[in-house]
């Protein structure tokens, strides 16, 4: 059995699986097992994926004859794996080559992280534009300095670093009580950060490509309920660490400096929201 799985959840990828597959094929580390996740593709990439696999037994193609709602079609990668290691590779991001051997190595050295997490490298393919996001590789202090320092660094795009199967399994059900995509992904990791179980490879980069905006964006006060919902996930999971009084207290405020960044800023959102409430009861 191979270390890792990676699955690869795809529909219509004809313009970017070719690089996606050619990126894991090229890394350096290679116990690993690729499966493609196709959701009933039309465009033809489905035969890309299904030639792919044929010249090299590290890959197979699953293709559904149905389409499935997108989050079902990614579930299916991580319920089917087997490898201690796993991971998804979204088909329009990629990595260096090196990226595989340096999260296997840092899992390796971090036996309680649940999570290991490379640089990232955001591109918009429309734009051009460019923003880099380094590990913070230099934490110091205790577990809940550099819990906080993690809560403070993190990206979205650490969802899509090398997991522990099992770690993922417990920390995907946390979405269970989230109805909302919107921060779903920092939400997953959220264990791993609370708890300073993450390990870094500073070594390598991990490239994010915005070929488009989600279409999941919400309202005001659709974005305050998710962030009072978000906040009140992640301090029961703080409550579940062995964590003093004093710092809980540090990292509950680290929560919410989170929550300001990476779900809706407080202040403003509410503004934001009441403007809206205010506008629905006017008369029309």
């Amino acid at each position: 059995m191979a270390r890792v799985d990676i699955a690869v959840p795809m529909f219509n990828g004809i313009s970017t699986i070719s690089e996606c597959l050619a990126c894991l094929a090229e890394q350096t580390f290679t116990d690993f097992m690729v499966t493609i996740w196709d959701n009933g593709s039309t465009d033809g990439s489905s035969e890309i994926c299904a030639d792919f696999a044929r010249n090299d037994s590290r890959f197979r193609h699953v293709r559904s004859q149905t389409t499935v709602p997108p989050l079902e079609n990614f579930k299916k990668g991580l319920r089917l794996a087997s490898a201690d290691y796993f991971m998804w590779r979204a088909d329009d991001d990629l990595t260096d080559n090196g990226f595989l051997a340096a999260t296997v190595k840092a899992l390796d050295a971090k036996p309680d992280a649940r999570l290991a997490v490379a640089n990232v490298r955001r591109t918009n393919t429309t734009t051009g534009r460019t923003a880099d996001y380094q590990v913070p590789v230099a934490l110091k202090g205790d577990h809940a300095s550099r819990a906080a320092a993690s809560l403070r660094a993190c990206h979205p795009s650490w969802f899509y670093g090398l997991w522990r199967r099992e770690a993922l399994l417990a920390d995907l059900a946390v979405l269970d009580a989230y109805p909302f995509l919107w921060a779903a992904d920092h939400l997953a990791t959220m264990r791993a950060m609370l708890n300073d179980q993450v390990a870094f490879a500073p070594e390598s980069t991990f490239t994010q490509r915005i070929m488009k905006e989600g279409d999941y964006h919400l309202s005001s006060v659709e974005r305050l309920r998710a962030r009072k919902s978000y906040v009140a996930i992640s301090k029961r999971l703080l409550d579940e660490g062995d964590y003093s009084l004093s710092d809980k207290a540090i990292l509950r405020k680290a929560i919410e400096q989170h929550a300001n960044r990476r779900v809706a800023p407080w202040f403003r959102t509410y503004k934001r929201a009441l403007r809206e409430r205010l506008r629905s009861l006017l008369p029309s």
